[in-house]
């Protein structure tokens, strides 16, 4: 007998005379295999009292098609559990081909509804016969599909009549799509705009020629939810059907007024390849005749081609000075992914593109998530560098600039560097270390010391006399003399705040501006409370709780009121790991000295970003920092160096991640073993390291950590399955996030470990033992 078999057989036993839990877990293992052999034994848990153990029973006969039809029809009829009665109609359906009459006849019992003297399932909140009457259905549309004979429509379309409830009602909708498109059509015509939009997702079910046109006609109507369900349905039709003649409906919903609609329609033809092959004379077409709304999508669209023409550029050229920030900013985004062939004005085009960008960039009436948009854009440009700099270095200088201003500003900087960018990155890095070694200087003579202090005593005397007022001075004190009353000095504000970061940033400036003079307002209501009589006790105490509970309001806004401020040098090293070059990592690494742990966290970061992209030599020279860290770092900096190390060489990187994997820090354990995990699924173990690295991880199976055991796991079923796996076994029916993963790990040894469970199955009497069956469930489908 073979280790499968005796499995089985293992299984079997536990079904016929286990608990309750044996036997669910069992049933489900077997549902998880397709292991037909077990069918008596299934049937005999159909008469079970615990209604699990009915439920998990039924659905395993209906994955193998088995079971005894009798039973299951009883099951259904009178079982008093919902789940037992859904699960065994599933099984009664999977028998079509041996009874179909008497399935249909089940099944259509079912369908038709509850009947008067049926009051099953009204005990709870939750009348279950909805459930039965879905699920019948449902079972029979299957029917008819796999059929592919109109064989219940007459059923669906009385059911239709009886005003059933939406779901039942799609589900009528998509069981009639592919027989009777006609009737949908008919309900479409008189339907609202929920009836119409379910009957769209029910045509939007079905591949036939009816319903492609219906959601061809979809794309004109004046719901845009419906046509996002057309263009849905005809990309994912467009697999497998010819919907050529539908292209140009979806073509013209790229100028809808709706952008949903317009991604929608992008998206559908994205999947249907046919943007690559959409001709840029029908795009500009398309923008000639566009609402303001749809321009942006359409603009984007054209920067794929390269056949525009002269007059197409001019059109285009007027949208950089669009009063619209969203169309300048597609205008921007195109120009400057413009080709230079065939233009002969490229210059003076890339640099009007250029200079509008960089004046958005500066417009502080534009919304802050759009100048942070124009700002990733100035990377596309090529050699913006000269111009770019000044513009993104004075931004960088002004303290009020939001820190997502400056993160993307410091990308755009990185994206392009030139003398006098690299030279204020590095001081912005390495500080003074980024000066040169020589000093320069300049020896003066003693006669011109002697002049300067001179000129020093003759200014200390001309200090005390007061600056004459100069003419514009004056002016200025007069104009301000004459309308100086028109502003009172407490303006405060004129109006409320439009949105909760303005909520927030009025009541911190009203907080700074507070005097610690002033009382609050509810200081004065206690006084006022505090001189009321004794028969006003109990409101005195209401007025006082509700002064207590807005106090507590009050701190909890500020507590999130204050965003943090993200200093200037972290965001230059994020912005430098997204650069990817090797003057980048060679930057990042000269930064680790002297860094502080939060920088250093942020450099391994960026470090690791290059490294995924990129195997560059100079990485390796972050090593030994990472070395050091792992010994000595704080908790996220350790981790953030094991990340680093996953794509550094193995043979230099084990020995630190060894280290690492015995960290005090549970995170850090789980950082340096999914780090090695990553190595060795592309890098061989040497043989030599080999015995040394499992006896450091086999210890890890015990680890407190069930991250850890996890991760341990799956290292040591890579490098020696063999000799561990009695170990791996145990660890896998004794922790739930070990057990998950453990059956694609043992397949090389699947006979081995099917015979360790089934001499073991039985004896194990605690949470090892449902475990231990999922286990043998998941080795056993293997086979099926």
């Amino acid at each position: 007998m073979t280790q499968t078999n005796a499995a089985i057989n293992e299984l079997s036993k536990l079904l016929e005379t286990g608990d309750e839990a044996q036997r669910c877990y069992s049933a489900r293992a077997i549902t998880e295999a397709k292991i037909t052999t077990v069918t008596p034994a299934l049937n005999a848990c159909l008469y079970h009292q615990d209604p699990d153990v009915v439920a998990d029973a039924a659905t395993a006969l209906a994955t193998v098609c088995a079971g005894d039809l009798d039973s299951l029809q009883d099951v259904a009829i009178n079982h008093p559990d919902s789940d037992a009665r859904l699960a065994a109609l599933s099984a009664i359906t999977k028998q079509y081909n041996n009874e179909p009459q008497r399935v249909v006849d089940t099944l259509t019992r079912f369908a038709t509804g509850r009947t008067e003297e049926d009051d099953w399932g009204l005990s709870g909140g939750w009348d279950d016969w909805w459930d039965l009457q879905l699920t019948a259905v449902q079972l029979l549309s299957s029917i008819q599909t796999a059929q592919n004979s109109d064989l219940f429509s007459s059923l669906f379309i009385e059911l239709l009549t009886q005003d059933p409830e939406p779901e039942l009602e799609l589900a009528l909708y998509r069981a009639l799509v592919d027989f009777q498109p006609q009737i949908l059509s008919e309900h479409w015509t008189t339907a609202r705009k929920m009836k119409q939009r379910r009957l769209a997702r029910a045509f939007a079910t079905s591949a036939t020629t009816a319903a492609l046109d219906h959601m061809a006609t979809c794309l004109k109507c004046d719901d845009s939810e419906i046509k996002k369900i057309a263009l849905k349905a005809l990309a994912t039709h467009g697999q497998t059907q010819n919907v050529q003649a539908y292209l140009a409906d979806i073509i013209a919903c790229l100028s809808d007024s709706e952008p949903s609609v317009q991604e929608a329609a992008k998206s559908a033809l994205h999947q249907l390849n046919q943007l690559d092959v959409l001709a840029s004379t029908e795009l500009i077409r398309f923008i000639e005749s566009a609402t303001n709304s749809s321009l942006p999508n359409l603009i984007l669209l054209l920067s794929r081609h390269d056949d525009l023409t002269e007059a197409d550029i001019l059109l285009l050229q007027e949208y950089l000075t669009h009063a619209d920030s969203n169309i300048k900013i597609a205008a921007i985004s195109l120009f400057s992914q413009l080709s230079e062939k065939h233009i002969l004005s490229y210059s003076e085009l890339y640099l009007a593109a250029l200079n509008s960008c960089l004046a958005a960039i500066q417009d502080r009436q534009l919304p802050l998530y759009q100048r942070a948009q124009l700002l990733r854009q100035l990377s596309q440009f090529k050699q913006h560098a000269n111009l770019s700099f000044p513009v993104l270095k004075a931004l960088l200088e002004n303290d009020e600039t939001d820190v997502a201003l400056r993160q993307s500003a410091l990308e755009a900087i990185t994206s392009e560097t030139n003398d006098d960018s690299l030279k204020w990155l590095k001081q912005l890095l390495l500080g003074l270390a980024s000066q040169e070694d020589t000093i320069a200087i300049t020896q003066v003579d003693d006669a011109d010391v002697v002049g300067a202090d001179v000129g020093t005593d003759v200014g200390t005397e001309n200090s005390d006399s007061k600056p004459e007022k100069t003419a514009g001075r004056i002016k200025l004190e007069a104009i301000l003399a004459e309308h100086g009353d028109k502003f009172p000095e407490d303006q405060g504000f004129d109006s409320a705040p439009v949105s909760t970061l303005a909520a927030i940033q009025q009541s911190n400036i009203e907080a700074t501006l507070l005097s610690a003079d002033d009382k609050p307002d509810d200081q004065t209501l206690l006084e006022m409370i505090d001189d009321l009589d004794d028969e006003f006790t109990a409101y005195s105490n209401i007025v006082r709780d509700h002064l207590d509970t807005s106090e507590n309001l009050a701190l909890n806004r500020k507590k999130i009121a204050r965003l943090p401020q993200t200093d200037s040098k972290l965001l230059a090293i994020r912005a430098l790991g997204h650069s990817k070059t090797e003057s980048a990592a060679s930057l990042l690494i000269e930064a680790m000295l002297g860094a502080t742990p939060k920088e250093q966290h942020e450099l391994f970061q960026a470090l690791t970003n290059i490294a995924k992209h990129h195997d560059y030599k100079v990485l390796r020279n972050g090593i030994g920092a990472a070395g050091y860290t792992l010994h000595y770092a704080d908790p996220l900096c350790k981790q953030s160096a094991a990340q680093f190390l996953s794509h550094m060489p193995l043979n230099k990187a084990l020995p630190i991640l060894l280290v690492g994997a015995d960290d005090e820090n549970e995170h850090v354990r789980v950082c340096c073993l999914t780090a090695l995990k990553d190595q060795l699924e592309s890098k061989r173990l040497l043989q030599r390291h080999q015995q040394q690295t499992c006896d450091i991880i086999a210890k890890k199976i015990h680890d407190p950590a069930g991250g850890v055991r996890k991760l341990a796991l799956q290292i040591l079923a890579k490098i020696d399955l063999s000799k561990y796996l009695p170990d791996l076994i145990e660890l896998a029916v004794s922790d739930q996030e070990s057990n998950v993963i453990a059956a694609p790990l043992f397949f090389a040894k699947q006979q081995q470990a099917l015979a360790i469970l089934t001499d073991n199955i039985a004896e194990y009497s605690d949470h090892r033992q449902p475990l231990a069956i999922q286990l043998a469930g998941r080795l056993l489908a293997f086979t099926a």
